[in-house]
């Protein structure tokens, strides 16, 4: 394949209890037939079976979309280093959950570097709150998963129905109040998370009526599966459509919890331009630009994904994308090009170090 610029095809991922219109609206797409009515909670913007556009090159052609024909996967551009996972979210509640750290070897489980840039307010918890009792925590996190097992044979047995079960979970859980042991976090529009690190406590967090849109993100991350990376403690009292419940891992959660105040304690970083965050394992730069400009994706690819505005990306044997709003442009390494903005934009550049 040539190596120029390619629009990325979104894997939409739809969310009928907690996504929303949000990911469609940034889009331009609220008014595509294949996708009016449905809730969206993630468009996968980069990951590693990642589709191109070989013959579409504008994103606002009517034609372009979600699942279209003439495409190529992004493994063949393939670097030495594996493609991060780029994920624009809009979701409520998440479990209780913490990633191990990069030092540490299990059989199981395997590091996952994870960070955020938010685009609306929203609430998360983050971090153990300064002087708790950990052993109260973990007998609270045990009591609630013992309590969810009891009400979830009840539902597969057929003894109680599902939505009287999310009842006595919720009232239980309310009673048990294990958000007393976390930081309770509101973040603003603009701030930065930065999880790379591992060990931390995380969630996000549902709040209809202050948060109504939910948690909206751009999350940048190692493209690990949740089964062998996402350790949990507690899921928010949720049963799967067939009454079972998600296996929860307390005492690997309480085994490779990170208890330094310091790293307990949320620094916000607020919204600025230049580079948002830099870890082994990704970068993640926030740029305007009102005048073209020379880029060269190099020493890694680039990832283009247009937060505001419309700009053209073009290379220089004269191959363009127009990238709208809400929209990802892909440029394979070692490649010269520029960007022409048609409006005032910005832009959030990933890249390898």
């Amino acid at each position: 394949m040539v190596k120029k610029p390619y629009l990325v095809i979104p894997f939409l991922v739809e969310q009928p209890t907690w996504g929303g219109s949000y990911i469609c609206e940034k889009k331009g797409w609220l008014n595509k037939e294949e996708l009016m009515g449905k809730k969206f909670g993630q468009s996968y913007e980069l990951y590693d079976r990642s589709l191109l556009a070989t013959t579409i090159t504008s994103s606002a052609d009517p034609l372009f979309g979600p699942k279209i024909q003439n495409t190529a996967p992004i493994s063949y551009f393939v670097e030495g280093k594996p493609f991060p996972l780029i994920k624009f979210t809009q979701a409520k509640g998440n479990s209780f959950q913490l990633h191990i750290k990069p030092e540490i070897k299990d059989k199981r489980w395997q590091q996952k570097a994870e960070s955020w840039y938010y685009f609306e307010d929203g609430k998360i918890t983050y971090g153990i709150k300064k002087g708790i009792r950990i052993d109260e925590y973990k007998r609270t996190c045990e009591a609630i998963n013992d309590e969810m097992k009891k009400l979830s044979d009840m539902i597969v047995g057929g003894m109680i129905t599902k939505e009287k079960a999310k009842g006595k979970a919720i009232s239980y859980i309310k009673e048990k109040n294990p958000w007393q042991f976390v930081n309770v976090c509101e973040v603003k529009k603009g701030d930065i998370v930065d999880l790379s690190r591992g060990g931390l406590h995380h969630s996000w967090e549902e709040d209809s009526i202050n948060y109504p849109l939910g948690n909206v993100l751009y999350e940048v991350q190692q493209d690990i599966m949740d089964p062998v990376c996402t350790i949990r403690s507690f899921d928010q009292g949720k049963f799967k459509e067939d009454g079972s419940i998600r296996e929860i891992h307390i005492d690997d959660y309480f085994r490779y919890i990170d208890l330094d105040e310091k790293r307990n304690t949320l620094t916000i970083e607020k919204n600025k331009e230049g580079v948002l965050f830099n870890t082994p394992r990704y970068s993640l730069s926030l740029f305007s630009i009102s005048k073209k400009e020379a880029m060269k994706s190099s020493p890694s690819f680039h990832h283009l994904f247009i937060k505001e505005g419309e700009i053209d990306v073009l290379d220089s044997l004269g191959n363009m994308v127009t990238v709208g709003e809400g929209h990802s442009c892909f440029v394979p390494q070692g490649v010269s090009y520029e960007i022409n903005p048609k409006i005032h934009s910005e832009i959030l550049l990933t890249f390898l170090q």
